[in-house]
């Protein structure tokens, strides 16, 4: 009766974990699951070769659940780039958000284009300080700041830029940017889909939310 009752708590365990979206509770359950089959394999049957592939399945699931925990666990966000990871980065991890940060590399300009129109892009770019304007031919058409991507459309879909991206000359400020490489981006787009994803709907966000600012604005 005893290893009537386990072998069947540990199946209804697994078909329990079925319903879980939450990859973190799932792989508990599932550990609850493989833990009770391996008790009924070993104390009950003494099918040893069950109980080791049992065995196995529990130290999977527990290095996972680890993983998991590491990866979702909150890290030290520095002061001067908390308000980003907050708001335009809210849905990356701070182990991502951290990671995507030292793959970057900052830069400043004072003045000059820091996107021609017409070109391809081959690196990403977002705004820490400072202003920037967007503009095709001499038509104004949005002013970038703190927050935003740069010219992130074109390095999407691999188009040309449609408009240029310029620096005006300012003695009191000069604008200041992160970028990332397209080939690193790549990277992330192979190595980590997932990871990928979630950087792919912030640009597509910010896209969104330029767009629908012009159309206001004509």
């Amino acid at each position: 009766m005893g290893e009537f009752l386990i072998i069947n708590l540990g199946y209804g365990f697994a078909f329990i974990a079925l319903a879980f979206k939450e990859v973190l509770w799932l792989r508990i359950i599932l550990t609850f699951s493989y833990a009770l089959r391996f008790f009924s394999s070993y104390a009950f049957s003494e099918n040893i070769n069950v109980a080791l592939w049992n065995l196995l399945f529990i130290l999977v699931n527990v290095i996972m659940i680890i993983r998991i925990i590491d990866e979702r666990r909150s890290r030290f966000i520095p002061h001067e780039i908390k308000d980003i990871k907050n708001t335009i980065f809210k849905n990356l991890t701070s182990k991502e958000f951290l990671y995507l940060w030292s793959l970057g590399k900052i830069s400043s300009a004072k003045s000059g284009i820091l996107v021609d129109e017409g070109k391809k892009q081959n690196k990403l770019m977002f705004m820490l300080a400072g202003k920037a304007q967007v503009k095709s031919g001499s038509k104004l058409l949005a002013i970038l700041e703190r927050g935003q991507f740069i010219a992130e459309m074109s390095l999407l879909t691999n188009e040309p830029t449609s408009a240029q991206v310029v620096v005006e000359k300012n003695d009191d400020q000069e604008v200041v940017f992160i970028e990332w490489n397209k080939d690193i981006l790549k990277r992330i787009e192979n190595t980590n889909n997932q990871f990928w994803r979630k950087l792919h709907y912030i640009l597509s966000k910010d896209i969104t939310k330029k767009l629908q600012l012009m159309n206001k604005a004509n």
